[in-house]
This record gives structure tokens, C-alpha cells and sequence, in this order.
């Protein structure tokens, strides 16, 4: 059983390694494809009903600048787009091992035998997610790299069911099927097949990491480096997380509390205009 006092044990794949990588890269390709594909096809839906209620000619949908699109959207829209992306991120992952591999959903780390420990596990790993993201933060900003994830958000001020809707999209759901897809399925799968290799180790970290961080890359137009590191940086503590107990509780609890307190800092931003700067 493993417990958060050692390291948790990592069955080798019952797969050949060539085998295994190329289901993954499949997977990854399938899972980031789909969630593109039909949240672009939900998006173009989405803009002609509402462009079509508003009043607002079709043809002049591609003159709207960024902004104006996330309105049309509206948070309801961009919730169930982040339900239609984390179903789609659990299902691939969970088809692969429990359909395909035939393997216990627990090697995904769909597990807790010691739940609370866990979780307070998980608040100490989203403390140290947040003081990376700051210090990471702090640092770009002193040499005038801004990312503008924020502003593609349909976030506006006195919003507060929107902002609910988007806040349980953010810090509830993504959590959920990022964890399971990046660190349950992606670098549980490279760290099995790494064994006690720590070159194999260290390749299952920085691979997971970085798919994990490029997987973000669409929510910034500009300082996009500002985004990517952090990410990065989270993605190595989150896989630590789960390495370290062999459960995805610690890494989902840290992810929301991550992405909870910087959406809590936004909205207090966007709800008291004039108050952050560069908003």
C-alpha cells in the first residue's frame, strides 16, 4: 500500500516500451485534438446563436476583436467547454488503461487509501504552486513580460453567476481532468516505464511538464513565455505530488487551489476597477 512516508511503487507497463510511447503520443494527439476540434466547433455555434440574438451581422463575426468574442461566448459557453475538454482529457485516459490495458484505474492514481493525509498533502503542494507562481510572476514582470491570459477570459464586472460558473470550470474542473490526463495517465505511464532509471525519471518529469505547460499555450496572445514557465514549473510539483503518494489527490487539490486563489485575485481585480494595475 503506499503510503505519503515512501516513495509509491511503480509496476513496470505490460507493454514493450516502443509500444507504450506510441500509444501515448496517440493518446496525447487524440485527447488535445478533440477538445480543439469541438471546442472550435462549440465556439462557431455558440458566436452564430448569439451573434444571431444580439443582432450582430455573420459576416462581421471575424471583425470582433478578442474581447468582444468572449463576451458573445459568455461564461456559460466557456463552461461547457471546459466540461466538454476535462471529459474528453478523462475519457482517453481512462479507455487506454481500464478498456485497452485492462489495468486498475489506481495506476492512474484514481485512488486515496489515506484520503486525509492526502489532501493536506495536496494544501501543502498548491502553497508551493502558488509561491512559484508568484516569485516566476514577480520576476517576469520586472523585465516587462506580460502574459494576457486574463483578458480572454469572459469575465466582466458585477458578472457574479457568470464568474461562479467560470470560477467551478477553473478551479474545479480543470483540475480534475488535467490531473487525471498529465500526471495520472502521461507521467504515470513514462515513470512506470522509467523504473529506477533516473535518467528515465528525469525524462518522465520534464516530458510531462512540458506537454503539460504547452497544452496552455492557446490561453495567452502575448507574454506567452510568462505563462509557460510557471506552468512548467507547477507540472514538476504536481508529478512530485503524485510520485510521491501514488494517489492524484494531493496534485487535484493543489491545481485547485492554484487556479482558485489566482482566479479569487482576478476577480477582486476585475470587480473593483482601478484597483490592480494594468487591468
Amino acid at each position: 500500500m503506499n503510503t505519503l512516508n515512501a516513495p509509491a511503487s511503480h509496476p513496470p507497463l505490460r507493454v514493450s516500451p516502443r509500444a507504450a510511447i506510441g500509444a501515448l503520443a496517440a493518446d496525447l494527439l487524440i485527447a488535445l485534438g478533440m477538445a480543439l476540434a469541438l471546442s472550435g466547433a462549440v465556439v462557431g455555434v455558440l458566436l452564430i446563436l448569439r451573434a444571431t440574438q444580439a443582432g450582430i451581422d455573420l459576416g462581421a463575426i471575424d471583425q470582433l476583436n478578442t474581447r468582444e468574442i468572449a463576451q458573445l461566448i459568455g461564461a456559460d459557453g466557456m463552461l461547457a467547454l471546459l466540461v466538454l475538454q476535462n471529459l474528453i482529457f478523462i475519457s482517453v485516459a481512462v479507455v487506454r488503461v481500464r478498456v485497452l490495458r485492462r489495468e486498475p484505474l489506481a495506476v492512474l492514481g484514481l485512488s486515496a487509501p489515506h484520503p486525509f493525509r492526502l489532501v493536506l498533502f495536496g494544501i501543502g503542494l498548491g502553497l508551493l504552486a502558488l509561491l512559484l507562481n508568484g516569485i516566476v510572476g514577480v520576476l517576469f514582470v520586472s523585465f516587462g513580460v506580460r502574459q494576457n491570459q486574463a483578458a480572454l477570459y469572459p469575465l466582466f464586472p458585477g458578472d457574479y453567476v457568470g464568474q461562479a460558473l467560470f470560477f467551478i470550470g477553473a478551479a474545479v474542473l480543470a483540475p480534475i481532468g488535467e490531473e487525471v490526463l498529465f500526471r495520472g495517465y502521461l507521467f504515470g505511464s513514462l515513470r512506470r516505464l522509467a523504473g529506477d532509471s533516473r535518467t528515465g525519471i528525469a525524462i518522465a518529469y520534464g516530458i510531462s511538464a512540458l506537454v503539460f505547460a504547452l497544452s496552455h499555450s492557446l490561453a495567452a496572445t502575448e507574454g506567452l513565455i510568462g505563462l509557460l514557465v510557471p506552468s512548467f514549473l507547477i507540472g514538476l510539483v504536481f508529478a512530485w505530488g503524485f510520485d510521491r503518494s501514488g494517489s492524484l489527490i494531493p496534485a487535484m487539490v493543489a491545481h485547485a487551489i492554484n487556479n482558485g486563489i489566482a482566479f479569487i485575485a482576478l476577480l477582486t481585480c476585475i470587480n473593483n476597477p482601478g484597483t490592480c494595475p494594468h487591468m
